[in-house]
Order: C-alpha cells, then structure tokens, then sequence
C-alpha cells in the first residue's frame, strides 16, 4: 500500500490491487459493480431498475457502438454467451444484466436471437444438464440407479437408463442453444464475453468495442495490449504510481494468460517495485513528512507487499524453475530500467521483500525496514518516521 491512500483511509483492497488517492478510481474498482448488485433477482423475465442508479439503457448505447459483421451489439453478443443457462421462459437475471449493461427485458433479447437464427430451443439433454445435482440423483435414486459420478456422467446415465418420455415429463423446461451461426458470431467477436469477466482499467464492451472497429484491425487481445500500454505511459507521466502499478499488474495476469510466464514475473517485477516505494498517486514530496510516519517499523507499516502479488512471483519463480539467486537477477533486471521520485528500498531489498514475505521471515523483514528507517532519517532529518 502506497502513502497516498492514506488520504482516503479506507480498508485494505484485495490481495492484488492498491487502492488511488483522491477522487480517481483505482483498476480494481472501476468496472465492477457491488457484491450486492450481481446477486440473484427473483423476477421472470424483468429486472427492476434501481432509483438511486444511473443507468443508460442498451438502446442509447447502441447509438454510439458498432455492429458485428452479424448485425449483433456487444450486449447482444452478450447474451449469447449466457444463453445456455437460461430457459425459454421463466428465467432469473443476474442484476448486471441492468446495472452494468442497461437491459430491464433479457428475456426480448433471447427471443430476438431466436427469431434471427443464433439461438435454437434445446433439447432434452440440455434441459436435464441445466437442472442442479440434486434434482438429477433423485430421479436416479428413483430408479435404483448409481448416484455417484461427476454431473457428466449422472446426464448420461439418466439419458441411457431412464425413459425419455418420463424424462420429457419431468424436465419439461427447455433450454436455449447456439446455432452454427451463433457459435461462428460468438466466436468472432469473443472481446465481450472476455472483457465482461475481466476487470482491466476502463474498458467495458461498449468502449472495447470501438477500439476493436479502430484502424488498424488486429486480434483483441492485441487491441487490448496496446491499450493497457498506452494507459500505463499516461498514468506514470501524470504520477500516478498506484494506478500505473495497477495497470501493470493487469498486463502481467494478461500475459500469464498466454502463457508467458517470464514476461509476466518482468512485469510483476514492476509492481514490486512501486508497492514497496512509498509512492501512491498525484505524488508530491511536500506531503512527506506527513506520510513518513506510516513507513515504519515493518509491523505498522503502510508500505508492505501486496500478498497477491508475492504469490504470484513465487508461483512464476516455480514455473521457471528459478532459485531464489536467479528469481533476484531477473527481478533486479527488470527493476535497473525503473525510475522513481522516491524509493524507500533499494531494488536489493524490494526482492528480498517478496523472498522473506513467501517464507514467513518476520524477524528478517523487522531488521529491513529498520535499516531503512535509519537510511531514510539519514536522507530525511527532522523527518517523522
């Protein structure tokens, strides 16, 4: 946690993100609604609008959006993905649906899939894959059949052993299903499912989509990439060290993603490195000698690793098959290229941080950061700490 966010004083944020000084949103909350919001509503084919939200129905989104080469909106590609999961009618809607996408009716939406040939009705199979565990094991235990197995193999084994005329009667709900031609229009514009379910800066599938239909043309995830980059330059240039750690960390679970696991561990590398400065957001050395105080000893201080992010150094050191010498070099690497205004560690230390944090070195870590505090007073006289 940065000294900066001390203004704010709120609670610690999650394991991976630092939470940003004054009014800007960090990358950990932008996009994400409220635990409550995403809860179940108990409604038919309706979500009921909240009041107190500000809420700009799909229709006025697609005045500024562009249409896949289907003619489907990104709330519409939307609803495809999550088609599946529903019934033909009687369905509950996650409170997304309204509050981070402006649709009240998802159910107008299903039937105008239908209607345009992504969505067929289900079949019988389907029907019986969407009903719990425990629904299933009892018509199974009704016919004196096993009752282990994975949901898989109870779907089948009530497929094989048990009349489809009773089964039709007892699962009588029919599901939705993709087409060919819904799968081949989900498929080609797989950026909204994907960013729905990632929380990466600003974008949504409103302002992705724009960026994606932006010369010059390229795969999504490339799309995204060079945003991510873009925005990290701008929040560094306006000093805004916990957002650009934020993004950072974005881009290093985006690579890990693909499976670049060195890239990612350099850019881990990075957000170690301004974890553990003291730095926050809209930085200015005046402030200083106020914030010198939450540095110090390590049991009270502020500026302490994230334990997300040391989790997943270590995991990056296991899948590289790195000692703790070689993990230090490629770290120490990475962290030659940084700059900062103010640093309370060397890039020795920051290291040596994660590698005490991941074995539980208390004692180890108090004579750290009282060395530091000794190196700092030095720097800082008359300063608090």
């Amino acid at each position: 946690m940065s000294f900066f966010d001390l203004f704010r004083r709120k609670p610690r944020p999650s394991n991976n993100e630092k939470p940003s000084m004054q009014n800007t949103k960090s990358a950990e909350t932008t996009k994400q609604p409220k635990a409550n919001i995403s809860s179940f509503i108990k409604i038919t084919t309706e979500i009921i609008p909240s009041a107190a939200e500000e809420i700009v129905p799909a229709e006025k989104r697609m005045q500024n959006a562009i249409a896949s080469k289907h003619g489907l909106y990104p709330h519409e590609v939307l609803v495809l993905d999550y088609s599946r999961a529903f019934y033909t009618e009687g369905n509950s809607f996650q409170g997304f649906w309204w509050y981070r996408y402006g649709m009240k009716d998802v159910d107008k939406y299903l039937r105008s899939l239908l209607d345009r040939g992504f969505l067929k009705v289900g079949d019988l199979q389907s029907a019986i894959t969407l009903e719990n565990v425990t629904v299933l094991k009892e018509v199974l235990k009704k016919h004196g059949l096993k009752v282990s197995g994975k949901k898989d193999e109870l779907v089948q084994r009530l497929m094989i052993e048990v009349p489809h005329d009773e089964l039709s009667s007892r699962f009588a709900k029919r599901t939705y299903q993709l087409t060919e031609l819904g799968k081949q229009a989900l498929e080609e514009e797989g950026y909204v499912p994907y960013i729905h379910r990632h929380t990466l800066e600003d974008l949504d599938i409103w302002s992705l989509n724009r960026i994606i239909h932006e010369p010059p043309y390229m795969p999504f995830r490339d799309k995204i990439w060079g945003y991510l980059n873009k925005r990290s330059i701008e929040h560094f240039a306006a000093g805004n060290f916990g957002l650009y750690r934020n993004c950072r960390h974005h881009m290093s679970n985006f690579l890990m993603e693909e499976n670049k696991i060195r890239d990612a561990l350099g850019m881990l590398s990075e957000v170690v490195f301004y974890d553990l400065s003291g730095l926050g957001n809209g930085y200015d050395p005046k402030y200083l000698d106020i914030f010198a105080e939450h540095f110090f000893p390590y049991k009270d201080s502020t500026v302490t690793m994230a334990p997300g992010i040391k989790s997943a150094v270590i995991h990056c050191q296991k899948e590289l098959n790195l000692s703790d010498e070689e993990l230090k070099t490629v770290m120490l690497e990475r962290m030659a290229r940084l700059s900062a205004p103010f640093h309370i560690f060397t890039p020795e230390e920051c290291v040596d941080i994660v590698l005490m944090e991941s074995r539980g070195e208390t004692d180890a870590l108090t004579n750290l950061y009282a060395k530091a505090r000794q190196r700092f007073k030095q720097r800082f006289p008359g300063n608090k700490c």
